[in-house]
């Protein structure tokens, strides 16, 4: 039984849609029925550090507005950060609870000393390890290290060919960087040994929207066949704001705040962008990827930050954040907000999930459908196929 749920999740891996399917039909009876409670959660998101090696201009730490509130924060709660014990401790946690997989994320979690541990650790107690990567770090050491540390999939961020990337990202030479490590896993896979899967990722903004149709060029020809486009997610004080009255919570700033980003990434040109969206699918279908791409409904609406594709977000019945620094979250918005549940430093994971605090904030975001820092969040706005 145990092989049997771990090749079905395997297998939900190679379908977005299907994937999606999955997790809000096992989410959807707790969410009508079980008044703020939730079975256990499918999937763990543990943001190892707030730590990277690039400054992108669209990130909700790194923007230049929000570069010194990050960094300010890392240095001040430095001693708070998880232990590699607290973070096995939470992985057996999550055996206990049945969770599936595990998705290490930050920040850049290639900078975390004890990253390939966590992973190795994960993989023997029965869980998927997901990765999401800037890419810039996967040279021939790494590589192997990833292999030897069985993790599951990796997904690497793209955003253009090599000028557009390198701008985007703040570091010149990045684009080249990841091709050498996708050339490096491909030429793996091609001896023989078990490689993760590999998918990009991808927003858009005014930077980079001229350029799509020759990123997908420069992707076809590398094997990867999985890539999730989306928009720049919306967020602002205001937004946080109004999201901590509405939960009750206090505290003037959290993380995040987009708000100061210019039109050189936020003045998409809508038209421009259904017309790449109709060309890019023409293009593909000779090379057969799976893309998601927003919609032309979400991509008429971008300027409009009230507008979502869907009106309720299933995410926090099936899924759950954890903090460098233990913190529980119900998504990576709330955590913008400081909206923790709990801490896994003081309380197991499993007391948490279930806990007063989970079941109040699941009832209130139903009653609301949704909050203003869910702003076009990818999880309810990027799941439409090409």
């Amino acid at each position: 039984m145990k092989n049997f749920a771990a090749s079905f999740i395997r297998l939900l891996q190679r379908s977005k849609l299907l994937a999606r399917a999955a997790e809000d039909t096992y989410s959807r009876v707790p969410y009508a029925l079980l008044n703020g409670r939730a079975l256990n959660p499918l999937s763990v998101v543990l943001l190892l550090t707030y730590r990277c090696n690039l400054r992108c201009k669209m990130c909700f730490y790194y923007n230049e507005a929000e570069k010194s509130n990050t960094e300010s924060l890392i240095h001040s709660r430095k001693s708070e950060e998880l232990t590699l014990e607290q973070i096995k401790k939470l992985i057996d946690d999550m055996a206990a609870m049945k969770v599936k997989v595990l998705t290490l994320h930050g920040g850049e979690p290639l900078i975390h000393p004890d990253v390939f541990e966590i992973s190795k650790y994960a993989a023997s107690k029965g869980l998927l390890v997901n990765f999401i990567t800037n890419g810039i770090l996967l040279n021939e050491k790494v590589v192997d290290r990833i292999i030897e540390a069985r993790i599951n999939s990796v997904t690497i961020s793209l955003d253009g060919p090599d000028y557009i990337h390198d701008s985007i990202r703040g570091l010149k030479g990045a684009f080249k960087s990841i091709f050498e490590g996708i050339d490096i896993l491909m030429r793996k896979k091609n001896g023989g040994r078990a490689i993760p899967k590999l998918s990009i990722s991808t927003y858009i903004s005014a930077m980079n929207q001229d350029t799509i149709i020759e990123l997908f060029d420069r992707i076809k020809v590398t094997g990867i066949t999985d890539w999730s486009i989306g928009l720049v997610t919306y967020n602002s004080d205001r937004l946080g704001s109004e999201t901590r009255e509405i939960l009750g919570i206090g505290g003037e700033h959290g993380q995040g705040d987009l708000s100061g980003l210019t039109e050189e990434i936020t003045g998409l040109d809508a038209e421009k962008m259904i017309k790449l969206r109709n060309e890019l699918k023409k293009a593909n279908s000779k090379a057969g990827l799976q893309i998601t791409f927003p919609s032309s409904k979400a991509i008429k609406n971008y300027s409009r930050p009230e507008f979502n594709e869907i009106n309720y977000c299933l995410y926090p019945w099936a899924r759950v954040v954890v903090s460098p620094y233990g913190e529980v979250f119900p998504c990576i918005p709330i955590s913008m907000v400081n909206a923790d549940m709990g801490n896994i430093k003081a309380s197991p994971l499993r007391e948490i999930w279930n806990g007063k605090k989970y079941r109040a904030f699941r009832k209130k975001l139903k009653e609301r459908k949704l909050l203003p820092i869910c702003s076009k969040c990818c999880t309810i706005n990027n799941i439409r196929p090409l």
